[in-house]
């Protein structure tokens, strides 16, 4: 088989964007950061709770009630705000082994297609954690004294995140630039 001697084309990246464009991707690649930050942070919080009720359970036999609610709640704003991150990063699921032998404008449209049911996606997730976060707001966890409608915002938040993260992906690939990770 005979090599490909058409050289790669170079794909400029988000940060050698300037103007108007790269102050955009400069803006979402600081809150995809800070989204990043918080789940890192909730992480953390999920794994100091764990090791206390393991502590109260197995040393001090005198289970704490509380460190089971918090890690619940606190996964759920780690998985949308992580989620958002890999939306941004386009660290999602997808079929990028089928696209790989497709047509360079057949890759552009998918990947347009795929975003746009993200965001599609993105806004009933928000509407429908903010809704349930209202419903559930005067309901209060046992064990926890906080609304369980905390547990239904990071739903509202993730949706809206998503949105503005697929919004950017697809003007990133309209206009063929490649986003830099969150973590770089």
């Amino acid at each position: 088989m005979a090599a490909n001697s058409a050289a790669p084309i170079h794909k400029r990246k988000t940060t050698e964007v300037e103007g108007t464009l790269g102050a955009y991707f400069r803006i979402q690649a600081r809150l995809s950061r800070i989204c990043l930050k918080i789940a890192v942070f909730g992480l953390n919080v999920i794994l100091a709770a764990v090791l206390y009720q393991i502590w109260g359970r197995y040393v001090m036999n005198n289970s704490p009630t509380w460190t089971e609610i918090l890690a619940l709640v606190v996964v759920l704003w780690v998985t949308c705000f992580a989620a958002a991150v890999g939306v941004r990063d386009g660290r999602h699921i997808g079929m990028e082994s089928l696209l790989s032998f497709a047509p360079p404008i057949v890759r552009l449209w998918a990947d347009l297609v795929v975003y746009a049911g993200m965001i599609v996606f993105g806004g009933f997730m928000s509407w429908g954690g903010s809704d349930l976060a209202f419903e559930m707001w005067e309901y209060v966890n046992p064990g926890l004294p906080i609304s369980q409608g905390w547990s239904y915002v990071p739903l509202g938040l993730g949706g809206i995140l998503i949105i503005i993260f697929a919004v950017e992906r697809i003007v990133a690939r309209v206009n063929d630039v490649e986003i830099i990770p969150s973590w770089h």
